[in-house]
C-alpha cells in the first residue's frame, strides 16, 4: 500500500493532528515539499504533502481560501501547517475550505521541525519501494512456477485472482475467450460485452498496449499480451474499486507470463495451420475432391452440409516471403474477427482462405474492411489490396469456389477492389461446364493441334494466338505483349491458322478459339 496522509498521523515523535479534510486522509503521499509562497503550485507536480508556517497567509480569509483552492486544484496530497510562528492555530477559512473539498490538513506542533516530517516520509516511501520489489519478486516466482510446472492460461488467471482479487479474462486477438477466473464475490460478467468495449488498438501492432476504465462495475484495465512483435491476445482485469499498486504489479507480471504461454500456443496453432494449409492447397489445386476432400476438411473444422466460400486477397507482386507469411497471419486474424471459422494459406502469390459461407456481398465488403485495417499494420497500403469472393459451395467442391474467385480477379478491372462471381464474364460460362472432362474435351477439339506442336517443337503457338486475340487482332500490340517483332507474330499466327483450320480474321472463328483459350486457363488453374 502506498504511504497515505493518514499513515503520518500514527508516526511516533511527530505529534501530527488532523484538523480538517478527514475525507481525504487516504490520499497517497508522493513526496514532501516546503514553501512559504502565496502560490507554490507552479513548482509542484501533484501528490506532494506541502509544509508551510503560513507566512504568506496573514491577509484576508478570501486570500486564505484562494490559497487552499489552488492546492486542491494542483492535486496535492495534503497540507502540513506549522503553528506557533505566524498562527497559533490553522486559520478557520482554510479549515472550512479544506473540509468542503475533502483536502486533509495536518497541524504540525511548534517543536517538530519540517525536516523530521520529510525524513519520515522519505523512509516510508523507501519501505514502500522495498515492499513493491519484494512483492514483484514473489509474484514473478509464483507465476513462473506455474509455467515451469506445465500450467495453462486458466491457471495463471486463477493465481492472478488469488493474489489480487477481482476478475480476469483472457481473449485471443479475434476476441475468443481463452480463459477466465472470477472471485466468488464478483457480479456475473459478460465476456462479449467486455471485449466489445475495449479499444481495437489493443490487438494492433502499432496500437496502445494498455487501456483503463472506471465505471459502474468498478475499475478495469486491459493490456495487450505481446510476445516478440506479435500481439497474442488481451488480458482484462477488474475489481469493484480503484486498482492498487499490488494489483498492477500482479497484472503486469501476468501479461509477461501469458505472452510466453500464448507464444507456445501459437506454435501449436502454426503446426495445425500448416496441416490445414496442405489440405486446402490440395483442394484448391484439384489434387483432392469429392468425398475424400469433404472428409479431410471436416478434420480441420468444416462440417459437411455447411456451404463454404473461398476468399482471395491479392497483394503486391513484389511482396517478399517474410512479409507474405506475416500477411497470412494478419489476414487469418482479420477474417477471424468477422467469420466464425477460417483457414488461410499462401498460394500462387496470393492469400487464400476458406470460410463458412454467408451473404456474398456482405462477406466481400466485410473481408476487405477487416483486411485493409489489419494489413496497414504490416505496412501494406489499402490501394495495394484486392479481395475476391467465390461462389458458396459444398465442402467437396471447394476448388470451384476458389476458381470463381481467382478468375473473377482476372476478369474484373484492376481498379475494382471488391470482386465477386458477377465479375466472371465468359469465365462464368466456362466454369459452368462441369465436370472437368467436358472442358478438356472442348479444349482438345479446338486447340489440340497447337498444343501438340508446342510440345514437340516449343513453337509457342498457343501463347502467340492468345496475345493476338487479346490485342483485338492487331499485330503491333500483340507482338509488343510477347516481346517479338510483328513479322514473327504474323508467321506464328499463319502457322496456327493452318493447324486449326480456322481463319482468325473472322470474328466467329476468333471467338471459338478465344473460348477454348479461356477454358485452357481454367484447366491450368
Amino acid at each position: 500500500m502506498p504511504l497515505s496522509v493518514g499513515d503520518l498521523l500514527g508516526l511516533p515523535g511527530l505529534g501530527l493532528k488532523l484538523v480538517a479534510g478527514a475525507a481525504g486522509v487516504d490520499r497517497a503521499v508522493r513526496w514532501v515539499h516546503t514553501s512559504e509562497l502565496e502560490d507554490p503550485t507552479p513548482w509542484l507536480n501533484g501528490g506532494e504533502l506541502l509544509l508551510t508556517t503560513g507566512m504568506a497567509l496573514k491577509g484576508s480569509p478570501g486570500l486564505q481560501r484562494s490559497y487552499l483552492q489552488r492546492l486542491v486544484a494542483a492535486d496535492l496530497a495534503g497540507l502540513g501547517f506549522g503553528v506557533g510562528f505566524g498562527f497559533d492555530e490553522v486559520p478557520r477559512a482554510i479549515v472550512r475550505a479544506a473540509d468542503k473539498g475533502g483536502f486533509p490538513i495536518l497541524e504540525v506542533p511548534y517543536p517538530v521541525p519540517f525536516i523530521a516530517i520529510s525524513e519520515a516520509v522519505s523512509s516510508g516511501l523507501s519501505e514502500d519501494r522495498v515492499r513493491d520489489a519484494q512483492m514483484s519478486v514473489e509474484v514473478h516466482e509464483r507465476l513462473a512456477a506455474l509455467v515451469s510446472g506445465g500450467s495453462g492460461p486458466a491457471d495463471v488467471l486463477d493465481e492472478v485472482v488469488s493474489l489480487a482479487g477481482g476478475w480476469a479474462l483472457l481473449f485471443d486477438i479475434r476476441g475468443h475467450l481463452i480463459a477466465r477466473s472470477v472471485h466468488q464475490a464478483t457480479d456475473p460478467l459478460d465476456p462479449r460485452e467486455i471485449w466489445e468495449g475495449l479499444p481495437r488498438g489493443l490487438v494492433e501492432r502499432r496500437g496502445p498496449t494498455t487501456s483503463a476504465d472506471m465505471g459502474p462495475r468498478g475499475a478495469q484495465v486491459g493490456l495487450a499480451v505481446v510476445a516478440g512483435k506479435r500481439h497474442e491476445g488481451v488480458l482484462v482485469f477488474g475489481k469493484g474499486r480503484r486498482l492498487e499498486g499490488r494489483d498492477r504489479i500482479v497484472v503486469r507480471h501476468a501479461v509477461t507470463v501469458l505472452g510466453l504461454l500464448l507464444a507456445s500456443r501459437r506454435a501449436v496453432i502454426e503446426a495445425e495451420r500448416r496441416i490445414a494449409g496442405d489440405i486446402l492447397a490440395d483442394a484448391f489445386e484439384g489434387r483432392t475432391e469429392g468425398d475424400e476432400l469433404e472428409r479431410r476438411l471436416e478434420l480441420v473444422g468444416f462440417s459437411p452440409g455447411r456451404p463454404v466460400t473461398a476468399v482471395i486477397v491479392e497483394i503486391p507482386t513484389e511482396t517478399d516471403a517474410g512479409l507474405l507469411e506475416d500477411l497470412v497471419w494478419t489476414v487469418d486474424a482479420a477474417l477471424g474477427l468477422r467469420f466464425p471459422h477460417v483457414r488461410t494459406l499462401a498460394i500462387g502469390g496470393r492469400i487464400a482462405a476458406l470460410v463458412v459461407a454467408g451473404d456474398r456481398d456482405a462477406l466481400a465488403s466485410g473481408a476487405l474492411q477487416e483486411v485493409i485495417a489489419a494489413a496497414g499494420e504490416d505496412g501494406v497500403g489499402p490501394d495495394a489490396l484486392r479481395v475476391a469472393v467465390g461462389e458458396p459451395v459444398a465442402t467437396s467442391a471447394a476448388r470451384h469456389s476458389y476458381l470463381t474467385a481467382v478468375f473473377a480477379l482476372r476478369a474484373a478491372p484492376e481498379s475494382r477492389r471488391i470482386v465477386t462471381p458477377r465479375d466472371l464474364g465468359s469465365y462464368g460460362f466456362l466454369l459452368g461446364a462441369r465436370p472437368t472432362g467436358v472442358l478438356e474435351g472442348y479444349v482438345r477439339s479446338v486447340l489440340g493441334s497447337l498444343m501438340d506442336r508446342d510440345q514437340d517443337k516449343d513453337s509457342e503457338l498457343v501463347t502467340s494466338v492468345r496475345a493476338f486475340i487479346a490485342a483485338g487482332g492487331r499485330w503491333e500490340p500483340g507482338a509488343a505483349a510477347l516481346g517479338v517483332h510483328r513479322h514473327t507474330l504474323r508467321y506464328r499466327v499463319r502457322q496456327a491458322e493452318e493447324l486449326l483450320g480456322r481463319d482468325l480474321s473472322r470474328a466467329e472463328d476468333r471467338l471459338e478459339v478465344w473460348l477454348a483459350l479461356k477454358a485452357l486457363e481454367l484447366l491450368e488453374g
